[in-house]
């Protein structure tokens, strides 16, 4: 496709901007008002994902989202508008050929409004689109998401999601926020960072709202992941247990069913048959435990740690002084103490955190570098 130019070469420097706040204008403003700024009509149409072509060659793929984080891996979030070479898409309209998209961009660059359009009844009729807003320093802060309502609606586009990306003074991330960003109910899924008086990052929060905290993803000195814990259902459900999910460090490998154990319930183990043999085990190390490899199931390589019968309810008893090995195993040996309930069924023990203590974890205004293991 042949390049256009762009008015004022705003596409071109689009989201490079240097250190300037962009004139966007306000993120929840009426979205049928139409923008100032001139309109940069676009072949792409954003309705359904896709791959663009990239500023320096590379394949971006497009997202619903125009930023977003991922569960694993890198915390921070992503972005995928500001990477596109958007003057490879430029296209000419017409009266009979409106472009599926256009973009706006301020004097400095930055991506204002994005508007996507649909055709009703042969004519073009926009649709959605998004507003964004950025910082002082030119960083990104916020984007809200619209959506056409239906025709009794008193306002013909509706907020469909208000993200946010908060910094400190020091222009350091401290918090985004997927959505609800300035509801008065407070802001839904979200992601904190935690970072010490020299800027090192302690801990990565994820919320899915305010005071209930998810995830959280440690850090080492280096600024290396560390331990995560997660907050989930136990996926051994047994009698009496309570219905509530626990919070508990994730095994970096898990091939057997997780259950999150309190100290103070390691005493009595839940069962499922009276009178079957039970026992918990240790693997070692070196003895695999992904994959197809059954090596981990062979007695011969395993380390007892408790054994004995269940009674008349089923339940295994485990002494005070197993119970401890045990636990300090659990911690030690993360995803490697393993409790059969009977010589077929199995699953890996891990030690649950106290509710003060995952909140403690959770809780985005402790800076305390050992939050998680107090």
């Amino acid at each position: 496709m042949r390049k256009l130019p762009i008015a004022l070469a705003l596409a071109a420097q689009a989201l490079l901007a240097p250190t300037a706040m962009a004139a966007c204008g306000p993120v929840d403003a009426d979205f049928s008002v139409p923008s100032t700024l001139p309109a940069v009509p676009v072949s792409v149409d954003l309705t359904d994902d896709r791959v663009l072509l990239g500023k320096r060659g590379e394949r971006i793929p497009t997202n619903r989202k125009l930023a977003w984080t991922e569960e694993r891996g890198d915390p921070t979030p992503h972005t995928w508008a500001d990477k596109v070479d958007w003057p490879a898409y430029q296209v000419r309209e017409t009266a009979g050929a409106a472009a599926p998209t256009r973009l706006y961009f301020d004097p400095d660059g930055k991506l204002c409004r994005v508007e996507r359009y649909g055709k009703i009844r042969g004519r073009s009729v926009l649709e959605s689109g998004y507003r964004l807003a950025y910082d002082a320093a030119g960083a990104l802060a916020a984007y809200t998401e619209y959506d056409l309502t239906g025709a009794s609606s008193a306002q013909p586009y509706a907020v469909t999601r208000r993200a946010c990306l908060q910094r400190d003074a020091q222009g350091v991330l401290t918090t985004f926020i997927d959505d609800g960003c300035g509801d008065a109910k407070g802001p839904g899924v979200s992601r904190h960072y935690l970072h010490d008086a020299s800027g090192r990052l302690l801990r990565v929060i994820d919320t899915l709202s305010p005071g209930q905290p998810l995830a959280v993803q440690t850090f080492d000195a280096q600024g290396k992941p560390a331990q995560r814990y997660v907050r989930q259902y136990s996926a051994f459900a047994a009698p009496n247990d309570s219905a509530e999910p626990l919070a508990y460090p994730e095994p970096a490998t898990r091939p057997d069913r997780l259950y999150p154990r309190l100290r103070e319930h390691m005493a009595a183990m839940p069962g499922e048959i009276p009178g079957v043999a039970w026992r918990i085990v240790r693997i070692p190390e070196d003895v695999p435990m992904d994959g197809d490899d059954q090596s981990s199931w062979d007695p011969e390589l395993q380390a007892v740690l408790a054994k004995g019968e269940t009674d008349a309810q089923g339940t295994a008893h485990v002494t005070p002084q197993a119970q401890e090995q045990i636990w300090q195993a659990m911690h030690q040996h993360p995803g490697r103490v393993l409790f059969y309930f009977d010589p077929m069924g199995r699953v890996a023990l891990v030690p649950a955190l106290t509710p003060t203590q995952w909140n403690a974890c959770g809780d985005p205004a402790n800076l305390a570098p050992d939050a998680c293991t107090q």
